[in-house]
């Protein structure tokens, strides 16, 4: 062999050593060659937070691994920018699917995962306290203003305003104060203001309106649609701010109860045709509407 040679393979080595090692600092800094666009990118990831160990997470039918036993979380790195379709399996639960999108040097954030079975929802359901209207707060049907009754029988009135409406509820919720009509002639939730005005917060017809379990936000129960309003900022994915609302169901079937469910973030819904659904909240990825 000679000098020559040895040179030539002595620089082809410290430039291979070269190369590699700019492609494993690359790598090790989340970069990955897409071989569809042929170029570099820096990729993105997945943390999935869920209500039990041992789910089974697929990305576009590959199976990933399973939400681990201790904080039941599945974490995935180095994903390549991109939509994905997750699906996440357990024996005996529904199975639930979800389609993401993951950006670059982001993690795409599933925390309000919940699989739940028949059972766990007929218990909840069976097990939930009545709601209880409050019986102290009436609207007079002769001046059609809001009063407060005392155990004297005293009577304070409460509103300025005058509602003549036939179908309605009055919620008492967090010291506000709501009317929910079902009245086509003035459908909607109102909610009194500090000046004893009627202030509408919803227009569609309303049959029950109830706070969640944290009170950051109400939902609102309509014949055959279900809307959410955020009365406080959501500090935690998705990020929803204060007032912000949005009908997160319209069916077909109407709806003869909705309950929040523990979390928080999902509701259960009673069809007048005897149907019982498990609704997320959450729209990273399409929510879930499960039949149970």
């Amino acid at each position: 062999m000679t000098k020559e040679t040895k040179n030539l393979i002595l620089v082809a080595s410290f430039l291979t050593f070269f190369v590699l090692s700019y492609l494993i600092v690359l790598y090790a800094f989340g970069w990955q060659f897409d071989f569809k666009s042929f170029k570099w990118q820096e990729t993105g990831g997945l943390l999935l937070k869920a209500n039990m160990e041992g789910i089974r997470v697929f990305i576009n039918d590959d199976f990933k691994g399973k939400t681990s036993f201790l904080s039941n979380t599945f974490i995935q790195k180095n994903i390549l920018p991109g939509g994905y379709n997750l699906t996440f399996k357990k024996d005996g639960f529904p199975v639930l699917g979800k389609k993401i999108e993951v950006k670059s040097g982001e993690a795409s954030q599933l925390i309000h995962l919940y699989l739940a079975d028949s059972t766990e929802i007929s218990d909840f359901i069976a097990n939930s306290e009545p709601r209880k209207e409050n019986p102290d707060y009436f609207i007079n049907r002769a001046d059609g203003l809001l009063y407060r009754r005392f155990e004297n029988e005293k009577l304070e009135k409460i509103s300025s305003e005058s509602v003549y409406i036939k179908d309605f509820r009055l919620k008492v919720l967090q010291e506000n104060i709501y009317l929910a009509s079902s009245d086509p002639a003035a459908p909607g939730v109102f909610l009194l203001d500090s000046t004893g005005q009627w202030e509408q917060i919803h227009s569609l017809m309303t049959n029950d309106l109830n706070l969640s379990p944290d009170n950051k936000k109400m939902v609102i129960v309509g014949p055959a649609e279900i809307t959410i309003l955020w009365l406080k900022n959501e500090n935690e994915p998705p990020y929803f701010k204060k007032n912000h609302k949005e009908t997160i169901l319209k069916t077909g079937e109407r709806i003869k109860e909705a309950l929040w469910f523990k979390t928080g973030w999902h509701i259960i819904y009673l069809t007048e045709s005897g149907e019982t659904h498990f609704l997320e909240l959450d729209p990273l990825g399409g929510r879930n509407d499960v039949k149970i």
